[in-house]
């Protein structure tokens, strides 16, 4: 919510936190906290601030009732995936570090054009595949930012396996990924299949903030939502630790996915 209100007010309204917070007779420091997370705006508040930035109809909709649906701890989403999808992009950007972890697929930060369009191609076809490839992609800039994201990946030996987009395509993805790490944009550690079995859930991504607690991103085939609630969120650093310790080094992850690379060009 505090990603939207900055967002709507910085790209639609033209005013500062203290010109807007003249107009609704409210204290800069007030509208300042709701838009950095450490305060929840009402909805009257909510309402009131989509008035002054002159957002109507489906999107004034939209933010209203993301904002009457977020008084519970965590947020979870199988009908308005857009929403939660355009928030995770926010939180990117505001991150300075990202912890993921994927056991079937590669994350979107780190896919090729190739592989985005095998994996999003499962569900969309036409125009909306291109629009969501090319948002994936406008994701990935992310890397890019200074100060840097520290980003850190641990795959599972299974996305690196199931060649999605055919077995060059896949060959290329896994090199895009050896590149990243080569320049540092990435560091990625392989659990590979002869350390046997772990804990292994769903998708999901720690995200952490230089003034704002923790995030928690969990991915899954119906659903998608955050956690922020510290005793949830605070499990996951803990399994980390635990994944971590049966994943290769990073210098040994790039040559287990090298010698992968390999066995695609020969299957």
């Amino acid at each position: 919510m505090a990603a939207e209100l900055k967002q709507l007010r910085e790209e639609h309204s033209g005013l500062n936190t203290i010109q807007a917070a003249r107009r609704l007779g409210m204290s800069p420091t007030t509208l300042n906290r709701s838009e950095t997370g450490r305060r929840l705006a009402t909805i009257a508040e909510v309402s009131a601030l989509l008035a002054v930035y002159g957002i109507t109809g489906p999107e004034r909709r939209r933010i209203m009732s993301l904002v009457e649906n977020i008084a519970t701890s965590g947020w979870w989403d199988t009908n308005y995936k857009h929403t939660l999808l355009h928030a995770l992009m926010q939180f990117e950007q505001q991150a300075s570090a990202i912890i993921a972890y994927s056991p079937t697929l590669i994350p979107g930060l780190l896919q090729t054009p190739n592989y985005a369009r095998a994996i999003i191609g499962s569900k969309f076809s036409g125009d909306e595949l291109d629009q969501r490839v090319d948002q994936r992609l406008q994701r990935q800039r992310v890397l890019s930012k200074s100060p840097a994201l520290r980003y850190h990946v641990i795959l599972d030996e299974a996305a690196l396996r199931r060649p999605f987009g055919g077995r060059y395509a896949m060959a290329d993805q896994i090199r895009w990924i050896i590149d990243a790490v080569k320049v540092g944009r990435a560091t990625v550690n392989v659990i590979p299949f002869k350390h046997g079995g772990y804990d292994a859930s769903s998708s999901f991504s720690i995200l952490e903030f230089p003034r704002l607690p923790r995030l928690v991103y969990i991915q899954a085939v119906e659903t998608s939502g955050f956690l922020d609630a510290t005793d949830e969120t605070d499990r996951f650093p803990v399994r980390v630790s635990r994944m971590m310790k049966l994943a290769l080094n990073s210098a040994d992850s790039v040559n287990f996915m090298s010698k992968v690379v390999a066995d695609h060009e020969r299957s």
